[in-house]
């Protein structure tokens, strides 16, 4: 891996790896990191709204158990929770695929 000298020298001041290839990845680790952690927030607010994890949500949503499910509000947080789901498995599964 070619890199240039100052982003060479930007990865060591922030890594302390002189090694620019692990220090990628060190980086690439950490930003994947921070997105979990975020999309964590995301998920338990939702959580918090309906007072129950996605997986009971959705079966509760799809026996037309939850009021009004099919409102525009519920729809989309249903989509959006389920969205935050799916990239969290996809982020989880990128960082233990970089590990």
């Amino acid at each position: 891996m070619t890199v240039s000298v100052n982003i060479s020298k930007a990865l060591m001041d922030i890594t302390g790896e002189p090694k620019a290839e692990i220090a990628v990845l060190e980086i690439l680790k950490d930003a994947i990191e921070h997105r979990i952690e975020k999309i964590e927030a995301e998920l338990k607010k939702f959580e918090e709204k309906y007072k129950m994890p996605f997986d009971v949500f959705k079966e509760k949503f799809n026996r037309e158990e939850i009021p009004e499910p099919y409102s525009y509000s519920v729809e989309m947080d249903f989509l959006e929770w389920e969205g935050l789901i799916n990239r969290m498995s996809k982020y989880k599964s990128l960082l233990a695929s970089l590990s």
